[in-house]
């Protein structure tokens, strides 16, 4: 029996079927509108259940391209409206969230508050998440580098019941069904919540093991403060400032985590019989309010972890990630970025389209960029106007050669005023 084509085919028919019917019968009564989707539905069924192989390829798997913006992923689906047409939605793929998110308006659009399910496709792989899973929010939609609206989150909660290859040199995104792939890369064991489906790994650092998450929805790897300055004690010369800059900076948040993080350039992270050389992370600790970051998310993890492995390393591979059988594949392609935090001084704070300085990043105690307050709003960079400007562009025209200097505009009480910032190495 033809499984995959089998549930696909009725999914499409059930989603019309059920649809018109919801209309025909919503005065009428429960009981009868049941009884009349079992009634139509059934011959179609029967139909499916006897002539598979005469309706539709077989598909374990799909693969779509991926769009790699300031070290996160995104995903072009196939979601299925109500009617049974297809609607595009670019995704943010995110392995460090449980749940899928949609935007309002999709939400809306797809009519998730009335159906038990939804349905979208990865490639030619259908994918059937309960409605009950997935919930909206105004973060959605956002815009990226090439100005394209991302309207949905792909989870975690929802790749854990799949296996799943991310190829960063290729961008690619492959899914498929259990026991379809064929392993490729160096193997290591995975720890996953089967609550939020995140995933973790053992990672040795300074003679240590440690365990850290797999979070491709952090453009940055962040570890905890406390657990940093153990190291740092042994190491200073791992400590390379203090205040997030470029893509370790990427909450933007007003909470002073970003603000008083600690840059740090780890020589040596060991992933299995992989040895990952000159590695950026932030060090983070509490919150203004002492709210702690880490502690909150480790909760979403099968243990307590340390922190997690961001975009910047994660795209140096293609990673297979089997969660059924807990146990992921990597395979080097290429070398770690050492310069990706060559960038001006400046730990940024965004709110509503707009980007106001939340710290001066220092390096031995002093301020790397001169003439700058807490609070100032970032008009432009050079040529590049921040209103609106998506968080890639904005580090982008930050980034550059240590030495290199950017044009800044700036506003401190309604007032404009323009100064020269030297790129730094971090």
């Amino acid at each position: 029996m033809c499984d995959p084509r089998i549930n696909y085919a009725f999914d499409i028919v059930e989603t019309k079927t059920n649809h018109r019917a919801e209309s025909l019968f919503t005065q009428v009564g429960l009981t009868l509108r049941d009884r009349f989707r079992k009634w139509l539905l059934l011959p179609l069924a029967f139909f499916a259940f006897w002539f598979p192989c005469a309706t539709a390829p077989i598909h374990s798997s799909g693969t779509v391209p991926l769009i790699l913006e300031g070290n996160r992923i995104y995903a072009e689906l196939t979601f299925v409206r109500p009617d049974g047409t297809p609607r595009s939605v670019l995704a943010f793929v995110d392995l460090g969230s449980p749940s899928m998110i949609l935007s309002p308006a999709l939400f809306k659009e797809l009519q998730l508050d009335q159906q038990k399910s939804l349905l979208f496709k990865v490639g030619n792989l259908p994918v059937r998440v309960d409605s009950s899973a997935i919930t909206s929010d105004t973060w959605f939609p956002f815009t990226i580098g090439d100005h394209r609206n991302v309207e949905a989150l792909l989870p975690a909660g929802v790749l854990q019941h799949y296996q799943l290859i991310l190829d960063y040199a290729n961008r690619t995104l492959t899914l498929t069904q259990p026991e379809t792939l064929e392993a490729e890369g160096a193997p290591i064991p995975l720890r996953i919540s089967e609550k939020t489906g995140l995933i973790v790994v053992d990672v040795g650092l300074d003679g240590e093991i440690y365990p850290a998450t797999i979070d491709t929805g952090s453009a940055y790897t962040w570890l905890r403060k406390d657990t940093a300055q153990k190291w740092l004690k042994v190491h200073p010369d791992w400590q390379r400032g203090i205040g997030a800059v470029g893509p370790s900076n990427m909450r933007m948040a007003d909470d002073g985590i970003e603000s008083r993080g600690i840059l740090l350039r780890i020589p040596e992270v060991k992933l299995g019989s992989l040895r990952v050389r000159q590695i950026g992370a932030l060090a983070i600790g509490p919150s203004d309010t002492n709210w702690d970051f880490m502690d909150w998310y480790s909760q979403k993890n099968p243990v307590a972890v340390i922190g997690w492995i961001g975009g910047n390393v994660l795209r140096g591979f293609r990673i297979t990630i089997d969660y059924p059988n807990r146990m992921s594949y990597w395979l080097p392609q290429t070398e770690p970025d050492t310069r990706d935090l060559d960038q001006v001084g400046l730990t940024l704070q965004a709110r509503s389209g707009e980007y106001f300085v939340a710290a001066v990043v220092t390096q031995n105690g002093k301020a790397t960029v001169d003439g700058v307050q807490v609070g100032d709003k970032l008009l432009r960079i050079g040529t590049l106007s921040t209103v609106n400007a998506t968080w890639g562009e904005i580090f982008h025209a930050l980034h550059g050669k240590p030495g290199e200097v950017r044009t800044l505009l700036l506003e401190r009480t309604s007032k404009q005023f323009t100064l020269q910032a030297t790129v730094k190495a971090f």
